[in-house]
Order: C-alpha cells, then sequence, then structure tokens
C-alpha cells in the first residue's frame, strides 16, 4: 500500500511540473533577481554583459516551466564566467555535463571556459511533461 502511495505522489507531481515555486529558495549563493534577469526576447549576445571590472562575466539563465529564457549562451576561450542559474516557476537545474556543471537548485557557479566548442545544456531536475524540452547550448568560441 505505501508502494501504490508513494508511486500516487511521484505521478501527481511529474504531471504538475513538480509543482511549487522556488522564488523563495533561501539558498545564499543565489544572488539574481528577476529584475537582474535579461528578457527572454533579446538576443544571446545581450542577455550576456561583458566582463565586469573584475574580469568575471555573469551569466544569468532563468528557467520556467518548460523552459529556459536562453537557447544558446556564447562566450569566449579563456574567459572566467560566473553562471547564476534561478527558477520563477516549478522546480529546475541547470547541467552542462561536458564542463562538469550541474546546479541543482537556483544558485552560482565560476568557472573558466578553457575548452573550446559547443556543449548541451539541460535541467538537470526531472520536472515534468515538457522535461525533455528544457535544453540549449553553451558555446565557446
Amino acid at each position: 500500500m505505501k508502494r501504490i502511495t508513494a508511486l500516487v505522489l511521484f505521478l501527481s507531481l511529474l504531471l504538475s511540473g513538480c509543482g511549487g515555486s522556488n522564488e523563495n529558495s533561501s539558498n545564499p549563493t543565489q544572488g539574481a533577481s528577476e529584475a537582474d534577469s535579461p528578457s527572454s526576447s533579446q538576443p544571446a549576445s545581450q542577455a550576456s554583459p561583458q566582463p565586469a571590472d573584475n574580469g568575471v562575466r555573469e551569466i544569468k539563465v532563468t528557467a520556467s516551466n518548460f523552459e529556459f529564457d536562453q537557447k544558446e549562451i556564447r562566450v569566449k576561450k579563456g574567459e572566467k564566467i560566473k553562471l547564476t542559474f534561478e527558477s520563477k516557476e516549478g522546480a529546475h537545474g541547470f547541467s552542462i555535463p561536458d564542463l562538469n556543471i550541474d546546479l541543482k537548485e537556483p544558485g552560482s557557479v565560476e568557472f573558466i571556459a578553457d575548452q573550446a566548442g559547443e556543449f548541451p545544456f539541460a535541467c538537470s531536475v526531472i520536472c515534468g511533461a515538457g522535461h525533455s524540452k528544457m535544453t540549449g547550448t553553451f558555446i565557446v568560441e
């Protein structure tokens, strides 16, 4: 009986997009707000500003059900990157497996883009029926 109850709960979460919002996350590394997020109508080149005075380029990616606000992110080889991930609705993650990046909740990661190439990214938290559509490409030129 416990297995059936757990299965029903899992399926209902899966079909509802994992329910709930992550906007009130207590993650101290989040550091991004909706006002700081690029508009989904902006090209990727505008959505990813040039490096700050400290030489680190901050790129913000926002997830919602069932898409990222950017399908393509372009950086230069050798750039120091601070990737900040947030979720506007539902539970989502952000993963670039080839670069060993996997944020399972809103937060940031810093790294040097030292490998040229095209690297697929995707949602790393099973979030519902549209989960497989949450993909994009991180391009290091």
